[in-house]
């Protein structure tokens, strides 16, 4: 089963997206801000993160740009997911892989997390064991 690690500190949001991926047979673990997530990503190895952008201890910005700082984690592919109009500035943009603005439909988020986890599988070391 692929694993996926979702971080957003409104657990609502956690709880509908672990709901939408682990019903298309995705296993869900959820952080509540960026410095629990870097915890899970290290002990869980996913194929993929998904993150919200303003959370309280380290925002999805800090977390993006620790995953790519680390060696073994900087393939992983990231989703920001924020309901900001222009979440981060155009030299951020590259720190993820899609950025999606909330509520992002459902079946467009499968869509793209199919794809990235896909494509991760295929060229990279993201969610190896």
């Amino acid at each position: 089963m692929t694993t996926l690690v979702v971080v957003d500190d409104e657990s609502l949001v956690t709880e509908v997206l672990s709901f939408i991926l682990g019903g298309a047979g995705y296993e869900i673990h959820t952080a509540f801000n960026g410095r629990e997530a870097i915890s899970l990503i290290h002990r869980q190895r996913p194929a993929l993160v998904i993150t919200d952008l303003m959370m309280p201890v380290m925002s999805g910005l800090a977390l993006a740009k620790a995953i790519r700082n680390d060696d073994g984690l900087r393939h992983l592919p990231v989703i920001l997911c924020s309901s900001a109009r222009d979440p981060v500035k155009l030299e951020e943009r590259p720190l993820f892989d899609a950025i999606v603005r909330k509520p992002c439909p459902p079946d467009r988020l499968l869509e793209l997390v199919a794809q990235l986890v896909g494509r991760s599988a295929a060229g990279t070391n993201a969610g190896a064991p």
